[in-house]
């Protein structure tokens, strides 16, 4: 079978021909670089799966913030010049200082457990993403057993109201310290109006607990005072694996770790706090303890090792489970 010879196309066919492929490339391009920009947009990831044993656990990512060097909360009266060198050498940015705000979901013993709740709405744009990540991994307000209220700052409670001023988690039991909520409950600063509204939502169901209470097989609470007079972290464990959330006795993964001593603008006690850092810090590195913390970098786990008199946080590494 013979093929019909090809016709010879013409200049002017041929570039009607090119200036059609070029155009459809052009659609193409377009069409691509649209889908392009929008994948890239949107939110961040919001939750990260892992275990303490067979402890189930969800990392939430509840929002962050960043502020110029010059207005750091951490480490007050130093300069930004000696801020600046200690970010330096951790090769991080030098004009800002960023946290995260982290809560922690737990299953255990079949029971949901939410330790911390995050700012919500009452951090403006900082906060209020925890919602979004429980609702992406499938969990609604109602399942929610049981919370753990490490202090009560707004970065730790605002996400546990909800915007009437109700119980944003209408089944659960409020866990929270009786130093704490009796020192919430007897201030008069003008900061205590929204912690005491936080503790109304949830009076007919708050529990209150003290350092070395079990308040569920697998989570013992820790006193931890300084940050706020009844500041708790809590030890969770199952078999021979632990885990320690540290909440606030650490915020930022360098500053708070290079030097322990230094004043955050956050304590109530500084001196206080800072003894309370320098014990808990060395205990996890004695003991080589799993982290997890309220403002650690998301997903907020590592671990801590002496370095120079001090210590330094290892971040743990970011694993699909």
């Amino acid at each position: 079978m013979h093929l019909p010879p090809v016709s010879p196309v013409s200049r002017r066919e041929a570039l009607k021909l090119t200036g059609a492929v070029v155009a459809v490339a052009g659609l193409a391009l377009g069409a691509a670089s649209s889908l392009l920009a929008a994948s890239l947009s949107g939110a961040q990831p919001g939750f990260y799966r892992f275990r303490v044993g067979a402890i189930e656990a969800i990392a939430l990512l509840d929002g962050g913030s960043s502020r110029p060097v010059g207005q750091s909360p951490f480490g007050v009266g130093e300069g930004t010049e000696a801020l600046a060198a200690v970010l330096d050498a951790a090769l991080l940015p030098t004009d800002r200082v960023s946290t995260s705000i982290n809560a922690l979901l737990l299953r255990v013993g079949g029971q949901l457990v939410l330790i911390d709740g995050g700012g919500g709405r009452l951090l403006g744009n900082s906060g209020g993403r925890m919602a979004a990540a429980l609702e992406a991994v499938g969990v609604s307000p109602e399942q929610i057993g049981a919370i753990v209220l490490t202090h009560a700052h707004r970065d730790h409670f605002g996400g546990l109201v909800n915007a009437e001023g109700g119980a944003a988690f209408p089944q659960a039991e409020l866990f929270v310290g009786r130093r704490e909520h009796a020192f919430w409950a007897a201030s008069t600063a003008d900061s205590a109006a929204s912690v005491k509204s936080f503790f109304k939502a949830y009076e007919k169901r708050t529990h209150l607990v003290a350092g070395g209470d079990r308040i569920l097989e697998g989570l013992e609470l820790l006193d931890t005072p300084g940050h706020t007079p009844g500041h708790l972290a809590v030890i969770v464990a199952e078999g021979d694996q632990q885990l320690l959330h540290l909440a606030d006795v650490a915020h930022h993964h360098v500053i708070s770790f290079a030097h322990p001593e230094w004043r955050v603008a956050f304590d109530a006690d500084h001196a206080l706090a800072a003894d309370t850092r320098r014990k808990l810090l060395d205990r996890a590195a004695v003991e080589r303890l799993r982290l997890y913390g309220t403002h650690l970098p998301f997903p907020a786990l590592g671990r801590v090792r002496p370095k120079g008199g001090a210590f330094e946080f290892v971040p743990e590494p970011f694993v699909a489970v």
